[in-house]
């Protein structure tokens, strides 16, 4: 699983899962939240967390 905080396009990027050594498409909707939003990070990481798309572009604790 990887994150990447694009602060250019101003959204966060989430893959997972990876199916035959590679990871889904970014570009699926599912995987791409925009500011404003909040996403839970997928179980199979082993914590139960809701990340805030806002806070992580604007680097916030």
């Amino acid at each position: 699983m990887y994150l990447v905080v694009d602060r250019h396009h101003d959204e966060v990027l989430l893959c997972a899962k990876p199916a035959h050594g590679k990871y889904p498409d970014p570009v699926r909707p599912s995987v791409r939240h925009k500011r404003g939003e909040s996403f839970p990070i997928p179980e199979s990481a082993g914590v139960r967390l809701d990340l805030s798309v806002g806070s992580l572009l604007d680097g916030e604790d």
